[in-house]
């Protein structure tokens, strides 16, 4: 039987999470956790009923809403209301293409991690290759009469022609880079900062890099890894990445 002080804990350490997204374990607000079996007990009742699950790793203690279900999930009318740069869907189904290109980047076996983890990865970088994806998938939608957009579910047009829009610039421009929502560089801005906001990457905003933090490949392995729509779409863009020679 789960007692009223131990409700109160796993109380406690659910918000923690809600708010901080990733506690190391050796925070003192974990140690109950580990201590009593029905603080675990809550902790889970209380992630059940939220929609969202736990990941434990050996450093961290995740809370990952769920794809579906979650009354915490990253819905288009929750991240408008976080982010006003979102006008509308298709800035959000842009901002998610964006997040895919670089998990499709860094999502690497362990012993080639260490390049992203040094150097981190451009928005210039990130530019061309979410420019050549959408621009393979525009000529596959094209060639297969609208088949491509229905099989894989994806508003490859409304994003594509979104995209052509946005304005560009050259990494060699004299004038600071733009960030606003009209530029592509303002686009790849904003989707990182969806995932710094997460506790998941770094960005040297001076020099518009993104380094992905440790806590993003646990991630991946912990929760990404298990979805096969997350598996099919990245190799999706690898494959469209790789006859450009980019990958």
């Amino acid at each position: 039987m789960i007692e009223n002080e131990q409700v109160q804990q796993a109380a406690t350490l659910f918000f923690s999470l809600l708010k901080r997204k990733v506690i190391p374990l050796d925070d003192p607000i974990v140690q109950s956790y580990f201590r009593e079996e029905g603080v675990r007990d809550a902790l889970r009742i209380l992630a059940n009923e939220s929609g969202t699950e736990l990941l434990q790793t050996q450093e961290r203690l995740h809370l990952v809403a769920r794809p579906q279900g979650s009354v915490f999930a990253t819905s288009f009318t929750h991240m408008k209301n976080r982010y006003g740069e979102l006008e509308t869907k298709k800035y959000f189904y842009l901002q998610n293409v964006i997040m895919l290109v670089f998990l499709a980047e860094i999502d690497v076996e362990n012993g080639h991690r260490l390049r992203w983890e040094n150097q981190g990865v451009s928005y210039y970088q990130l530019e061309q290759q979410v420019d050549v994806t959408l621009k393979r998938w525009r000529e596959k939608e094209e060639e297969s009469e609208g088949w491509f957009s229905r099989d894989w579910g994806v508003a490859i047009v409304e994003m594509a022609d979104l995209w052509a829009s946005l304005s560009t610039q050259d990494e060699t421009g004299e004038n600071p880079a733009s960030l606003t929502r009209r530029t592509r560089l303002g686009n790849i801005a904003l989707a990182m900062r969806v995932l710094r906001d997460e506790n998941l990457v770094y960005i040297a905003e001076d020099i518009l890099r993104v380094t992905p933090r440790p806590e993003l490949y646990e991630r991946l392995e912990g929760i990404y890894h298990r979805q096969d729509r997350y598996l099919e779409l990245r190799d999706l863009i690898r494959r469209s990445l790789s006859e450009e020679g980019l990958l």
